[in-house]
């Protein structure tokens, strides 16, 4: 197969906006012109066919050309977390065997690696000379993308996403987000996770116009929907959160939000759409290319806890600790089947035999089908707190502690004990600095929960440690407990 009309552009009006930055647009057909521009650039720093490119860089629209230039010269981009240290960035690189390193400006004098070449992202401004390019042969299985995980239960791994992974995962959202002419998406997540990075797939394989604000802070993601007036996007919660308590109304033009990144808090989800906010909450993760369920916005008051329906031809089953399928309503863990399933992670074959079998994906997360087919999604596997025989959900714990007048956040793991195994622990961050105790929480818990499910200790904290996409850290909280037990 031939590398031609890889992004909708070749399939729709060549006049058509593709890229709204600014002040500044690009058409479909000016787009095609910086592409080329930059492939020219890249062929002259000696970047080929199946090079590995790691990329450091915010989310600007060199980042997008980039991608569709290293695609057309069948190397393989892998954009890098630019909120890692240093020294984690440059783990990465070695890790991936990458053979150039492209940054942003501002990125630039971040990796002084003398490991493999550096460069800064073409800009795009330099005279075509030639538009015949090698043609590359390649199939739709081919690895398109490496994209490594939050890593918020560990060290991230590289996610190997094909081209088929991407263009059935923009087919399947389809059914939610029912693309038309005119179509504005808001580049609202970071590139270099794949909820951000779909976005770009998404809004080039149907044609759409892709909006990128200065920076994907709450200020300029507000300013963005206020002016350019986006169609659809996708938020995490802590996002949506923020543009409610900012005031911020959705303009008419937006007819969908999708919400996703870790729990989804069912409360804010129903203030949004009390607001007005068209959302719908989903579950997905890197390795199935994005979402595979969506919980519709019309659909939110009938289940409202559940993260919805597996979208076809994606299929979800619940499977024991034997991988034997269970029936609904038992209680087990997440497995994915589908198209946009990953090939598995980039030289970590331990890790792919343990969580790619079958043609199916083994999330670590648990959690039941209703007869219905609605998904509710319990907990991760590494979360479950097993406390003297008994299991303990410690999402359960933390939406009962939430509902408390003074506590703003918290996150509920469990730490080794001699005596019960596991206990669970409480960590808390506080709306005001008042005096907070185990027996004022006991006391409030007591006709919610069973004593069993109480916290045995609890510890303060200014703020709890997040992912990007808003994940909390679970592991760096366990880091730093020693220093901040209350009993």
């Amino acid at each position: 197969m031939k590398l031609i009309g890889l992004f909708a552009g070749e399939k729709f009006n060549h006049h058509s906006i593709a890229l709204l930055h600014g002040n500044y647009s690009f058409t479909y057909s000016e787009l095609e012109e910086i592409i080329s521009s930059t492939i020219q650039s890249l062929i002259s720093i000696g970047i080929r066919r199946r090079n590995k490119v790691a990329i450091l860089s915010e989310n600007t629209p060199e980042f997008v050309v980039l991608i569709f230039s290293l695609w057309r010269l069948g190397a393989i981009p892998i954009p890098l977390n630019i909120k890692l240290l240093p020294k984690e960035i440059e783990e990465l690189i070695t890790f991936a065997h990458c053979d150039f390193l492209l940054t942003d400006d501002l990125s630039f004098s971040l990796i002084d690696t003398q490991k493999i070449p550096k460069h800064k992202i073409p800009n795009g401004n330099e005279k075509v000379v030639s538009k015949n390019f090698p043609e590359i042969d390649f199939t739709i299985d081919d690895i398109a993308v490496i994209i490594f995980t939050s890593g918020s239960t560990g060290k991230p791994k590289g996610v190997m996403l094909s081209f088929n992974n991407l263009f059935q995962s923009a087919l399947t959202g389809d059914q939610i987000f029912n693309h038309a002419d005119g179509d504005r998406w808001l580049a609202s997540l970071p590139f270099y996770h794949v909820g951000g990075f779909s976005i770009i797939t998404r809004a080039f394989f149907f044609g759409a116009a892709l909006i990128l604000p200065k920076s994907i802070s709450i200020e300029d993601i507000k300013e963005t929907i206020e002016n350019q007036k986006p169609t659809l996007t996708s938020l995490v919660s802590t996002q949506l959160k923020r543009l409610i308590e900012l005031g911020v109304k959705p303009n008419k033009e937006l007819r969908h939000i999708l919400l996703g990144g870790g729990f989804l808090d069912s409360e804010l989800v129903e203030n949004a759409i009390s607001e007005g906010w068209i959302v719908s909450k989903s579950y997905g993760a890197t390795e199935t290319s994005s979402f595979v369920t969506a919980l519709t916005y019309n659909e939110f008051h009938k289940r409202k806890q559940s993260a919805g329906k597996s979208l076809e031809p994606n299929k979800i089953i619940i499977v024991d600790e034997n991988r034997n399928a269970l029936q609904s309503n038992q209680f087990g863990e997440i497995a994915v089947n589908g198209e946009s399933v990953a090939k598995g992670y980039l030289n970590n074959s331990e890790e792919t035999n343990k969580k790619f079998k079958g043609k199916f994906y083994y999330s670590g997360d648990y959690g039941y089908l209703d007869d219905e087919g609605y998904l509710f999604v319990e907990a991760r596997k590494n979360d479950l707190i097993i406390s003297g025989g008994e299991n303990i959900n410690p999402i359960e714990i933390e939406n009962e502690i939430k509902k408390h007048p003074e506590v703003l956040e918290v996150s509920v793991l469990g730490i080794e004990d001699k005596e019960w195994g596991f206990i669970s622990v409480a960590a808390i961050v506080l709306k005001n600095k008042n005096d907070f105790t185990l027996e004022k929480l006991k006391k409030f818990l007591n006709d919610k929960l069973p004593s069993f499910k109480h916290p045995k200790k609890i510890f303060i904290l200014e703020s709890l440690p997040k992912t990007e996409m808003g994940k909390i850290q679970k592991e760096k909280i366990r880091q730093i407990l020693p220093k901040h037990y209350s009993d």
